[in-house]
């Protein structure tokens, strides 16, 4: 079945998203409804979903920046943007981040159906051209992962999109994207932020650099974000972790 995540600031829309659409006809299994944009986030990180249902518009993180992250870490994940009459012009927008369709909110039970069989549609293609690919490669899969994987090792301290692995490597970042996912079982940003996880795990025990400072020495810019990761990953803050090595090291 397609895994399908779904985010909005309004219960009303969630409850229809959960009790008035028909998943299973459509083949979809809904695995979670959010309030809002940052869940939804933490959400897509780890679990890769078929499909994205989000709201334009949400306190804090809101359904524009949802697109832009998808479209630099998972391009084949298909986004479908929920609106309200009010901000139609602005989930427009969200059309240069691929976002696959929008939904009048209004409309939700009639039109969300459809944009998600178009997604379905979308999802079978990009699947078709994959295998496609992959049957006309002539390198050894082997090969394109340890390249992904030694250019991953040689530039995590760095920021990262998925263009610049693909023009590196000489291949399409959607298929670039779906062949690492279908060799580890891994999002290659969920892959990329694990290394850098490991990385800060080091300097927390070998160093007495700050949390701001380890958070751009792996790589990631936003110290607050990469703080929750470390925790979300870890299960502790970046200080407890600290505090819990040196615990170790005097036992």
């Amino acid at each position: 079945m397609w895994k399908v995540l779904a985010a909005d600031d309004e219960s009303y829309i969630r409850e229809a998203l959960q009790k008035l659409i028909n998943w299973e006809k459509m083949d979809c299994s809904l695995e979670k409804v959010v309030s809002d944009g940052q869940e939804l986030l933490d959400g897509i990180t780890g679990s890769m979903p078929d499909i994205v249902i989000t709201d334009i518009q949400m306190p804090g993180v809101d359904g524009l920046q949802v697109c832009k992250y998808i479209y630099e870490t998972s391009p084949e994940t298909q986004v479908i943007i929920l609106t309200a009459y009010s901000d139609f012009e602005y989930a427009k927008e969200a059309i240069k981040y691929s976002a696959c369709g929008y939904v009048l909110k209004i409309s939700i039970i009639d039109e969300l159906p459809e944009a998600v069989e178009k997604a379905i549609g979308n999802l079978s293609r990009l699947k078709k051209e994959f295998e496609t690919t992959e049957a006309r490669r002539t390198e050894e899969p082997e090969s394109l992962l340890s390249q992904v994987e030694q250019y991953v090792e040689g530039n995590y301290r760095n920021k990262i999109t998925l263009d610049d692995i693909a023009d590196t490597l000489h291949v399409n970042r959607s298929y670039l994207s779906r062949f690492y996912k279908n060799k580890t079982g891994v999002n290659l940003f969920d892959a990329i932020l694990n290394k850098r996880i490991e990385a800060a795990k080091d300097y927390l025990r070998n160093t007495d650099m700050k949390t701001y400072e380890i958070s751009e020495a792996v790589g990631v810019e936003d110290a607050g974000y990469f703080s929750k990761m470390f925790k979300k990953i870890t299960g502790v803050s970046p200080k407890e972790f600290r505090k819990r090595e040196k615990n170790e090291e005097t036992k």
